[in-house]
């Protein structure tokens, strides 16, 4: 099985939850191996990552296990991370 790199923290009819998923896919386009997994924010798993990280409401983005972006996520400096994890610039 292989563990997501990135995790995001979504809720249904969440507005912002969707673009930052739609920003995701298309980095998975450029970059094929980039494994993204979506976690349910009112689930046990969600409660928990949410707890763990002081976030009150989706979105939430985390990197190898570490938050990346909560709330209102600036999508190119979470692009730049996720592409300088990667070796890409």
């Amino acid at each position: 099985m292989i563990v997501p790199n990135i995790v995001l923290l979504t809720s249904y009819g969440c507005t912002p939850c969707l673009r930052v998923k739609r920003i995701l896919s298309e980095l998975q386009a450029e970059m094929p191996d980039l494994c993204v997994q979506e976690v349910e924010f009112k689930s046990a798993s969600g409660a928990t990552l949410s707890l763990k990280n002081n976030v009150l409401y989706p979105p939430a983005v985390f990197m190898d296990g570490r938050l990346l972006a909560k709330g209102k996520i600036d999508a190119q400096k979470m692009i730049e991370a996720i592409r300088e994890s990667r070796g890409i610039s």
